[in-house]
């Protein structure tokens, strides 16, 4: 009897598939070829979509409407589906399963907390010296080793059971403190090509969530660079947004998806410790400074958006609060960044949830980023995506926007942005040109293409500007000989004889 693919019970082909590569590729590559096997693979026995988190399979996701959604899509499908479709399915999965997970953390940071300061509370200060001593010893044990088990019990214990709270002075240059071990420990192998086990990264992770249980103030610590130093949310933004480890620039190795969950993990930790603490001023704009293009891996870049979303929900600096000069310029120069990175999903974010009202656009950022959006072809498409979505009063400003379109002499540009703010055909500028004489006046060159246009979509040919001037008379100047022709020629203009 010869033996096909389909000839196998479906135990077998469910112990078949565990050995055929990461859950992704076996998503991607056996989805859609029939019922059969649609079937098998979102069978609650090989949990292959709770792996694809990595999350326990004990957990409660199965019946959140999400998988059921999730779940039925993914069965339906009856044919092979390209990557984007397949990212675009399993997304949603993704985004749900980091939500809960920061409100999980959450519980169990409160929860942690309580018990703790409970314990201490009951310690006299004799015991609680004793306890901090030993505590402290154990930590600075820490530098240039890897850490065990056993030590990562015994300080768990000591916290956890005993009261121990880490005192970690902010030490200069060489000094150990809990902003270097984090480095050390964790964020140093972000581009490691060693296989580590789960178990082992999650234990390191839960010691240092236990350390920050005992005393949330170690969030303040600083690891220096040259003349400064930057405190561990940084250093862990840095790696989950640069893909690589603060201290290795030149990292072009790739990164360790085992350790990439686990710093996922703990930094959405560390944004629950930092609502206890009122100095986060400046969170979102160090987060919105590291973001970089789209990465290609589905689970990347959901974290990279969803953690922006979290930090922003919590830390958006609200219209009450005013923006110094610093923070102006730097949001600015953040626009200009995510301009270059095509990344509009961020951009209306940052439209529809931080409250801007105290947030004025200079003219050389209008400008500056207009040069970057003028490039080439692509770039132009990326600014009617932009006027699309409504999105230009976030990055340009439209009163200079459209002086500067005529500058660059920019028509489909122009058309584009007079069809969807009409008002603009009457801006005028310092002088009191609107765009019709500003183009006739301050402008050289072929333009009468775009004198057409302007006149096709309102353009007052009796206005004038605060010189007295209007279209006519500026036509008649010596500098408009050639244009006043060829808008003659192309019966852009009539003239009465």
């Amino acid at each position: 009897m010869v033996f096909t693919f389909e000839n196998f019970p479906d135990e077998i082909l469910m112990m078949i598939f565990q050995y055929t590569g990461d859950v992704y590729t076996i998503l991607q590559t056996f989805l859609g070829l029939n019922q059969r096997l649609n079937n098998i693979l979102l069978d609650k026995g090989l949990h292959l979509l709770t792996n694809f988190l990595h999350i326990n399979v004990h957990n409660d996701y199965y019946n959140s409407d999400i998988f059921q959604q999730v779940s039925e899509q993914l069965l339906s499908i009856n044919t092979t589906i390209d990557e984007e479709t397949f990212c675009r399915l399993l997304q949603p999965v993704l985004t749900f399963h980091i939500k809960q997970k920061y409100i999980q953390l959450g519980h169990e940071f409160q929860s942690s907390l309580l018990k703790f300061k409970s314990i201490r509370q009951q310690l006299t200060n004799d015991e609680i010296l004793k306890v901090d001593d030993e505590l402290k010893t154990q930590f600075d044990s820490l530098c240039g080793i890897s850490i065990t088990m056993k030590t990562i019990k015994h300080i768990k214990s000591l916290v956890l059971i005993k009261g121990a709270r880490l005192e970690c002075d902010d030490y200069e240059l060489c000094r150990f403190n809990f902003a270097k071990a984090i480095n050390e420990q964790i964020l140093s192998h972000i581009n490691s090509t060693k296989a580590e086990s789960s178990r082992s990264i999650n234990s390191i992770i839960q010691l240092f969530k236990t350390l920050l249980i005992s005393n949330t103030s170690l969030l303040k610590n600083r690891d220096y660079v040259g003349n400064g130093g930057c405190r561990v949310e940084y250093f862990l933004t840095f790696t989950l947004y640069r893909l690589r480890y603060f201290y290795n620039i030149n990292s072009s190795r790739p990164i360790n998806m085992d350790y990439y969950r686990a710093i996922t993990d703990l930094f959405l930790f560390v944004i629950q410790c930092h609502k206890q603490m009122s100095d986060n001023d400046h969170y979102v704009f160090d987060l919105l400074e590291m973001i970089s293009k789209i990465h290609n891996n589905l689970f990347i870049r959901t974290v990279q958006l969803e953690i922006l979303k979290i930090v922003v929900d919590e830390y958006a600096i609200k219209a009450n609060q005013q923006w110094d000069e610093y923070l102006l310029d730097r949001f600015q120069q953040i626009l200009k960044k995510l301009i270059k990175e095509h990344r509009l999903d961020v951009i209306k974010y940052i439209q529809d949830h931080i409250q801007l009202k105290q947030f004025i656009i200079q003219p050389n950022h209008t400008r500056e980023c207009l040069n970057i959006i003028t490039r080439n072809q692509l770039e132009r498409r990326y600014f009617c995506k932009i006027a699309n979505d409504n999105l230009l009063d976030l990055v340009f400003s439209q009163q200079h926007l459209i002086f500067i379109l005529l500058d660059k002499k920019e028509r489909k540009l122009l058309e584009k942005m007079l069809k969807l703010s009409p008002y603009l055909i009457h801006q005028l500028d310092e002088d009191g040109n609107d765009p019709l004489l500003y183009i006739t006046l301050k402008v050289y060159g072929c333009r009468h293409r775009i004198i057409e246009m302007l006149i096709k979509m309102g353009s007052d040919l009796q206005g004038r500007n605060l010189n007295g001037q209007n279209f006519m008379e500026i036509l008649q100047l010596p500098r408009n000989k050639k244009l006043f022709q060829n808008l003659i020629e192309h019966e852009i203009i009539k003239i009465d004889v």
